[in-house]
């Protein structure tokens, strides 16, 4: 199964639900321009929002402390400088670990633009596949409840007994490419749907129940 590479390509223009149900039914198939899906930039907007509190600690966090610094002869605001020390350390910690966590979630954002393909063959997503439409289950929403992971209220496709043998016997980086981890579970039992360029969530959940139909015979 293809994964991500390094190389860029051209986006295919913006697709719309009408246009890409036609060409599914002219041509049997189609490719589409990827983008971050719903689930994902709701994870990218809560990673935002508490990297900008993080550094904001850090920064209350050193003002205090040299507030502290240079009054410390004034009784009371010597206590400043502890203080100021403390939050420092907790902002700077914080701001670490959240930089982390999102470079170690950065090929998975990458590969969330690549081009996707739908055709009796399978589905490609992510760089990834041709994953059989005897893999999946029809399309769904659900609340996908992870643990610093990508997921909420998400559109999925279950894995079928076959699929999920198939894709949980793949290497971990290409497991966390096909959908979220659960919590407290060792296995992925869904496909993540992608997010297309130019399609809404519903719009875009659709389109994969129609290939479902038409496909997973």
């Amino acid at each position: 199964m293809r994964h991500p590479s390094t190389g860029g390509y051209q986006h295919p223009p913006t697709a719309s639900l009408h246009g890409s149900l036609a060409q599914l039914d002219a041509r049997g198939g189609l490719t589409l321009p990827g983008r971050p899906n719903d689930a994902t930039l709701r994870w990218l907007s809560r990673r935002n929002r508490l990297l900008a509190c993080a550094i904001g600690t850090l920064i209350v966090g050193a003002l205090l402390a040299v507030l502290g610094i240079a009054l410390r002869d004034l009784g009371v605001w010597a206590l400043a400088m502890p203080l100021g020390g403390f939050l420092a350390f907790v902002g700077a910690i914080s701001t670490g670990l959240v930089l982390l966590l999102r470079r170690l979630m950065s090929p998975r954002l990458v590969a969330e633009s690549h081009p996707v393909t739908i055709d009796r063959h399978g589905i490609v997503l992510r760089g990834i596949g041709p994953i059989p439409w005897s893999d999946v289950a029809p399309p769904q929403r659900m609340l996908v409840r992870v643990k610093n992971d990508i997921g909420g209220p998400c559109t999925v496709m279950p894995l079928t007994q076959q699929g999920h043998a198939r894709v949980n016997a793949q290497p971990g980086w290409w497991m966390n490419l096909v959908g979220p981890k659960p919590y407290l579970r060792f296995d992925i039992p869904y496909l993540l749907l992608p997010g297309i360029d130019g399609l809404t969530e519903e719009e875009t959940l659709h389109l994969f129940q129609i290939a479902h139909e038409r496909f997973a015979r």
